[in-house]
This record gives C-alpha cells, sequence and structure tokens, in this order.
C-alpha cells in the first residue's frame, strides 16, 4: 500500500502527541529543601515494595525525582515502561562501534543487564544523595 505524504506526515504527528502525552514533566523553582517531596517518595516506594506478597509485579511506569539544591529546582518525570523498553532496546540495538568500542565500553553499560529494567519488579531502583543534589529513580 502506497501512502501518500501528508498520511504519511499525519500518523507521524499522531505518533509525536501520543508520546508527549505518555510522558509527564514537571519542574518546580524556588525550592531549596525537598526533604518532604522525598520522604512521600519513599513513602510510596516503601508501600509499593510492601504489596508485593511474595510475587514481583510487572511495572507500568518509572518515575525520577531530582532536586538540585543549587538551583533550587525540583524536577519530576513519569514514563510508561513500555516507553522505556523501548529506548533501552534501541540503545542496546544502536550501541554500535566507535573507534573499536562499543557504547558499553565507553560508557561502562552492561546492556543486557538493564534493557529490562521491569524484570526487577515494582520498588526502588537508585537513590543517589550529594551534597547539593538528589535523585531518586523507582518502578511503579
Amino acid at each position: 500500500m502506497n501512502t501518500s505524504a501528508p498520511a504519511r506526515a499525519a500518523g507521524l504527528a499522531l505518533v509525536a502527541l501520543s508520546l508527549t502525552a505518555c510522558i509527564s514533566v514537571r519542574t518546580e523553582s524556588g525550592v531549596r529543601n525537598a526533604d518532604r517531596q522525598f520522604e512521600r517518595a519513599y513513602a510510596e516506594i516503601d508501600r509499593i515494595a510492601g504489596t508485593r506478597g511474595g510475587e514481583t509485579r510487572r511495572p507500568h511506569r518509572l518515575y525520577v525525582l531530582v532536586h538540585d539544591a543549587e538551583e533550587g529546582e525540583l524536577i519530576r518525570v513519569s514514563v510508561p515502561m513500555w516507553l522505556v523498553d523501548a529506548g533501552l532496546s534501541l540503545g542496546a540495538d544502536v550501541s554500535g562501534h566507535e573507534h573499536g568500542r562499543s557504547a558499553g565500553d565507553r560508557y561502562g553499560l552492561e546492556w543486557s543487564a538493564i534493557k529490562d529494567l521491569g524484570r526487577y519488579g515494582r520498588g526502588l531502583l537508585a537513590s543517589v544523595e550529594e551534597e547539593k543534589a538528589r535523585v531518586l529513580v523507582w518502578l511503579k
């Protein structure tokens, strides 16, 4: 089937709009202390981890909470797992070789270990705290 250029453009626009509706990014300025927001996130993660009941449930979304105390910014990101999986799969496929080294070697990534984040189930993935910045990543 041969589709016209306007039909392809409309389809591409529809895909792009669909993706933007799936990803949520919220930024708050003037947040010097984000302890309360991180406490809430940890409480949610504890609740999620406590509802497993011995089984690992596949997550539906990846959440990231970032606080830059120096800039006073709090950033919340939410991405559906199907999009995360697609991005990781694409990253693994196109990691390619540059100057004889794969992207995994260049950046110290083992794609096979991170390609399917959903296998870890719902709960905490990473927590990083430095003097002026905090990052929390979890699956729900």
